[in-house]
């Protein structure tokens, strides 16, 4: 299925909406499994969550609505016209319910004719309506939309957010029925983040859609370009590795951590992922083992600021321990003390209060 229709190929659905001018017009097609809503102010998607729709700025946002009033039902759009141009597309889910000021409304029409469709404004269209065409083409009955929204995506005369959300959803179907199929995504996204002439912004993008594959594919991946000989690669895959909470990514920063050549740019994050929100006692206590070990400010104060905001008994204690000794510059010490002040323990107010004391 091509993003692009000639104009002399238009579809039947393209023709109507064409003649109905200025101002919106309203279709409805078959939604796929697993696609729910309430028919006016949300839908929800099997494996995105839930999502409420402003109606009124067409933003989309997660907002963790119960379930319970979510209905299978078609997906309806709204499309509206400035002249030749597309300036708003706006997608409901669930039971059909009149709407008098969507204009003119078309009726159901074939799911892969609605698809086609959509993706022609995807690839066509500048600004907001080309990334709002996206999710309802997603959410169409036996939609096969992998394949263009990648095409969408390694497009660079199209805009960052349009290629992002296009990236990013061709990721979520990668496994739809009669696609491409999983290994062709996968390797669409390589492509994308070895490009060189590709921009930074997206090439990020496709190592974060990369690191956020559902059933942990990415990290394998990732893991290798750690060791790429492009340094913004390898740079970045440790930085995301970092942050991750798969037990794969978390052994592999446990061990790249103490690397003597890792570079102290890097290094301070990975500091800050190893002992972040999936940090563990034995992670705090690498942390500390390694902090005589270094020579940069910056690292050794993101282990103090890591430690402190991790809290706890033996952190605490390491903490009043740098903070007491005299090998530590007086604006370190100050530090460690200011971050110190925030532990709700008696026993290291005390213990401050002696320090400040002397």
């Amino acid at each position: 299925m091509g993003c692009d229709t000639a104009a002399g190929a238009q579809s039947n659905l393209e023709r109507s909406i064409a003649a109905a001018g200025d101002g919106p017009v309203q279709f409805a097609f078959a939604s796929r499994d697993g696609v729910c809503g309430n028919g006016r102010s949300f839908y929800r998607i099997d494996e995105d969550g839930s999502y409420s729709v402003n109606t009124t700025s067409g933003s989309i946002s997660t907002n963790g609505m119960s379930a319970n009033a979510c209905e299978r039902g078609p997906i309806r759009v709204v499309v509206t016209h400035a002249g030749r141009d597309v300036v708003k597309v706006e997608t409901f889910a669930g039971p059909l319910t009149p709407d008098a000021e969507a204009g003119r409304n078309l009726g159901i029409v074939s799911a892969r004719e609605a698809v086609q469709y959509l993706l022609s404004i995807t690839g066509s269209t500048e600004g907001r309506p080309a990334r709002e065409a996206i999710t309802p083409a997603m959410m169409a009955d036996s939609a096969v939309v992998a394949g263009p929204l990648l095409a969408i995506a390694k497009d660079k005369s199209r805009s960052r957010t349009v290629r992002r959300t296009a990236m990013s959803s061709a990721s979520r179907r990668r496994s739809e029925p009669g696609g491409i199929g999983a290994a062709a995504v996968a390797r669409a996204l390589n492509e994308i983040v070895r490009d060189r002439e590709e921009g930074e912004p997206i090439r990020s993008q496709a190592l974060s859609t990369i690191s956020g594959l559902d059933r942990g594919e990415g990290i394998p991946i990732l893991i290798g370009f750690t060791d790429d000989g492009d340094e913004w690669i390898a740079t970045q895959s440790i930085k995301t590795l970092a942050r991750s909470g798969d037990p794969r990514a978390r052994a592999f920063t446990r061990t790249v951590i103490k690397k003597k050549d890792l570079p102290d740019n890097v290094r301070s994050e990975v500091i800050r992922g190893l002992g972040g929100d999936y940090g563990t006692a034995a992670d705090y206590r690498l942390l500390r083992d390694l902090y005589p070990t270094l020579n940069n400010d910056k690292d050794r104060d993101a282990i103090i600021s890591t430690l402190a905001s991790a809290g706890g008994r033996e952190n605490a204690d390491w903490l009043l321990s740098v903070a007491k000794s005299p090998t530590e510059t007086v604006a370190r010490r100050r530090r460690v003390i200011n971050a110190l002040a925030k532990f709700d323990d008696p026993r290291v107010r005390e213990a401050l209060k002696d320090l400040i004391a002397k």
